[in-house]
């Protein structure tokens, strides 16, 4: 994308900084929170939220409420149960987490330490990369100017194609069915649109009592606005030759019998700028964010990353097939890999 939205300088600028505050975090985590007994084994126990507390205080749940959502918060705190549910749950976890302390096999297995320092890198590497994010582009990017310019150099995206509305009536009947089946099914549909153009039932009444597609039987057999060219041929053939509100014959598809309906059709148009401002909006944005982080990774790549030659990553792997029996055989190759 051509839209710049920050200069480069800032980001470096921010980028030493982030770095710095994120060395002091890593190191106070894996000294402070995560401190090593006299046997070389992690201290669980002072990782639990709390500071280490066994019991429930109020300030420990208004922190618990500051990271709900803001309508699940409102819903929590509006209700005496929810409330007394919702701190049950946490002294319920506080106990497990007590527990879990207190077990050496826990203290002293090397896999679960491994696997608290990977959640902990993951943390720190989601908040350095989001804080570097949300400063390379400010807030109200895309600007209106820059929308509309988007808007009018994509105009073939926001065109609409001729659309019908449908409803149906869905008879289950596998490709595979044995003619019996199939005549079974086939004089089960002709007696409903036998009824129906006899107007002896209402074609949502037929739907709710016959149809075996759940989602439009739901619906009275209204199926949705589609556009035309994109039917299913056998579909779209019985639709274009019906009129408005005019019901068709029994239907044989893959999947089973349709009765339809056609409603009015739409025509062909071009959605208005106001229409997709939002998507548009979101669009660009997406964009820039991700045009942004691979700018953010390539730096990174090249100020700390220590590359492994070709020939050592396949020593690598060829030693490490061996002691995984399940690795298998070689499959198709892969295409190169671009590295930032």
């Amino acid at each position: 994308m051509g839209y710049r939205v920050e200069k480069s300088s800032l980001l470096l600028a921010i980028n030493g900084g982030i770095l710095l505050l994120l060395g002091f975090l890593l190191t106070f985590l894996l000294t402070k929170m995560w401190p090593i007994d006299e046997q070389g084994h992690a201290l669980y126990g002072s990782m639990i939220s709390g500071n280490g507390e066994t019991g429930i205080t109020m300030v420990f749940i208004e922190r618990l409420l500051e990271e709900l959502e803001p309508e699940k918060r409102v819903q929590t705190l509006g209700d005496r149960a929810l409330f007394e549910r919702f701190v049950h749950e946490q002294i319920i976890r506080r106990s497990i987490l007590t527990a879990a302390k207190e077990d050496d096999v826990l203290r002293a297995d090397p896999v679960l330490r491994h696997r608290l320092q990977k959640m902990i890198e993951d943390v720190l590497m989601d908040a350095y990369l989001k804080a570097r994010l949300d400063t390379g582009i400010s807030a109200g990017f895309p600007y209106e100017g820059q929308m509309q310019e988007f808007y009018k150099q994509n105009q073939d995206r926001f065109r609409l194609q001729e659309r019908i509305h449908v409803w149906q009536i869905f008879f289950v009947l596998p490709q595979d069915a044995p003619d019996k089946e199939f005549k079974q099914v086939m004089e089960k549909a002709r007696a409903v649109v036998k009824k129906l153009t006899a107007k002896k039932i209402h074609f949502s009444d037929a739907a709710v009592q016959h149809s075996e597609h759940e989602p439009s039987r739901a619906n009275n057999g209204y199926l949705g606005v589609f556009e035309i060219s994109k039917l299913f041929p056998v579909l779209k053939e019985t639709l274009v030759g019906l009129g408005k509100d005019e019901i068709s014959k029994p239907v044989r598809s893959d999947t089973g019998i349709h009765i339809l309906k056609r409603g009015a059709k739409l025509p062909a148009g071009r959605l208005s700028f106001e229409q997709v401002r939002d998507r548009i909006r979101a669009e660009m944005r997406t964009a820039a964010l991700d045009e942004l982080r691979k700018r953010i990774l390539n730096e990174l790549y090249l100020s700390y990353a220590e590359p492994v030659s070709e020939p050592v990553v396949e020593q690598w792997r060829m030693e490490l097939r061996e002691r995984f029996p399940d690795a298998g055989k070689d499959g198709e190759p892969e295409s190169a890999l671009t590295l930032p």
